[in-house]
């Protein structure tokens, strides 16, 4: 293979596991925080509204991240982002008043706005074009394996000890993401001529709204999976551990397993051998959760849902960057997570008081509907795509 093909660089490794310690942090938090709002007194819609804040926060400010990537650099930036995450880790502890959380978790939603899309940006920047549906899968394993890994130590360090070591444990995970980013070549050259100010980027609005469609769901899924458990009985012990803990390993093997078969689908077949099962496992696998209350359909909802999401998130992101130029990347990753977590957001946020008001079954079965939407919007996008190049070739 010619050195420009090549894939596992030093610089890609680096952003690989820069990327596996900060969602590893991230995942300690998510599989416990929800508790911790509790103890202070929340309620479900409490719940909701600390885990939305997070991802709206970093909705707003990511228009000015992506301007920000393709005008100061990826490197810089990225470096920015970590440090607001490990302060924001560093003091979480010392308060203890929801309102308190809240605010930290808007701050933390400002870092958390910024690494991401640099990191994804960065991954990019260094691949070569024609692996890239690939490289998002691969980059992607190193995610899988923080989320199998993470909830599971956050989980261990609650249990066994409180959550003041589930934030410390996750400052002192992220520390090492430092020395890799500085280790990094930033290959980049911002222009100096491009517009100033927050930017979308057009060639992204697509891809961003349909991969939104499915991330509502998967809000539902990671802020409410634990106290849907909790409700439905599906509790118990299993090697030492709560049984919903192990959700999230049989969800990562599966993402770890498939994601790089989905990807090199992507890159043979076209973006398309991805994105249109993965909707469709995603739609079946929150049908699924509608409906499940006993611990082995737990672990069928994993398989299934990780399934969905290992084919559809890279593959969409891979679409977003074959859509979007050099000198627009920055903008157009910035815009896909944005829709991203938009859809996080509203997922945690008006699902929340949907499950508040209604049911965890209702709340399940609207995102299906909504997953399904989005997968309709993408087969009428390949139908008057297909359309339109039926008419070029025959004028």
């Amino acid at each position: 293979m010619s050195e420009k093909n090549r894939l596992w660089t030093r610089d890609f490794l680096f952003i690989d596991m820069t990327s596996f310690l900060v969602f590893g942090s991230f995942y300690y938090l998510l599989s416990t925080l929800q508790y911790y709002v509790l103890q202070l007194g929340g309620s479900v819609a409490s719940v909701g509204l600390v885990m939305g804040i997070f991802t709206l926060v970093a909705v707003a400010v990511r228009p000015i991240v992506g301007q920000l990537l393709d005008t100061r650099g990826r490197r810089i930036i990225l470096m920015f982002g970590l440090i607001v995450i490990l302060v924001s880790f560093i003091i979480y502890p010392l308060v203890h008043a929801l309102w308190w959380v809240v605010l930290i978790r808007i701050i933390h939603g400002i870092g958390w706005s910024v690494v991401p899309v640099a990191i994804s940006t960065l991954v990019a920047d260094v691949v070569p074009s024609k692996r890239r549906g690939e490289a998002m899968g691969y980059y992607s394993n190193f995610m899988d394996v923080a989320m199998a890994i993470g909830p599971f130590v956050g989980v261990l360090l609650f249990q066994f000890g409180n959550i003041k070591a589930v934030f410390l444990g996750a400052a002192v995970t992220l520390l090492p993401a430092f020395a890799f980013v500085w280790s990094v070549r930033d290959c980049y050259q911002p222009l100096a001529d491009r517009p100033s100010g927050p930017r979308l980027s057009r060639a992204a609005l697509l891809p961003g709204f349909i991969m939104m469609t499915a991330s509502i769901g998967y809000g539902c899924v990671v802020s409410f999976l634990p106290t849907l458990v909790m409700q439905r009985g599906i509790t118990g012990q299993f090697l030492g551990m709560s049984d919903y803990a192990f959700y999230y390993i049989i969800y990562a093997l599966t993402l770890l397993f498939t994601r790089g078969i989905w990807g090199r689908l992507s890159d043979k077949f076209g973006r398309k051998a991805s994105i249109i099962p993965g909707m469709v496992f995603l739609a079946l696998g929150t049908f699924l959760l509608a409906n499940t209350w006993s611990f082995p359909l737990l672990l069928l909802v994993g398989v299934v849902y990780a399934a969905g999401f290992g084919a559809a998130q890279p593959a969409i992101l891979a679409w977003t960057v074959d859509r979007a130029g050099h000198n627009d990347r920055g903008a157009a990753v910035s815009t896909f997570f944005i829709a991203f977590d938009g859809g996080l957001g509203l997922g945690a946020l008006v699902m929340g008081m949907v499950a508040q008001y209604f049911s965890y079954q209702v709340t399940f079965i609207a995102a299906t509907i909504i997953t399904l939407a989005g997968f309709l919007l993408y087969l009428y996008y390949l139908y008057t795509a297909r359309s339109r190049n039926v008419s070029m070739s025959q004028s």
